[in-house]
């Protein structure tokens, strides 16, 4: 993926290349957007049938519910990254404010990852990243597709930017 990954919040050093990026497993978000593509579906299939004479505000009324459904978990899903390069992971999230997590690699102490059964099924989990120091937060990297994959590929970066090597 390298530097052709360009989005204005991350700022990458001259020798900085991005080795993942992704955002929460689709699976998190596809409830909510099928209800509401469901409920926009039904409406306007109940606005366009002549069933009750005329334009039924029923049908008028779900569409909106539908677009309030489904709309708000994508936007929030799509605006949602995790990002780790050669030299730090990112967490972004944020429709219109934004937080940005940013940790070196060289802060990293250990990493891990889980998944329940369903999850495994569905091949997404989380990879929760341990820093150092006692006023550093964990980073964790929820729901994200192939848990074991990421895990794997930060595991090679720390080895690499270990100061024991």
């Amino acid at each position: 993926m390298a530097r052709d990954f360009d989005v204005p919040w991350l700022h990458l050093t001259p020798n900085e290349e991005v080795l993942w990026a992704s955002h929460r497993s689709v699976y998190f978000v596809l409830p909510p957007i099928v209800l509401g593509i469901a409920l926009l579906l039904l409406g306007a299939g109940v606005v366009g049938s002549n069933v009750f004479g005329g334009i039924s505000w029923v049908g008028v009324l779900l569409i909106p519910v539908g677009f309030a459904i489904a709309i708000p978990p994508f936007v929030r899903w799509r605006s949602e990254w995790f990002v780790l390069t050669t030299e730090e992971v990112y967490h972004k999230r944020g429709v219109f404010a934004q937080d940005v997590t940013q940790i070196r690699l060289d802060r990293v102490r250990n990493t891990a990852f889980s998944q329940s059964v369903l999850e495994r099924v569905l091949d997404y989990g989380t990879v929760t990243i341990h820093t150092a120091g006692v006023t550093t937060d964990n980073l964790v990297f929820e729901n994200v597709s192939n848990p074991q994959s990421v895990n794997g590929l930060l595991t090679e970066q720390l080895d690499r930017v270990s100061p024991r090597r």
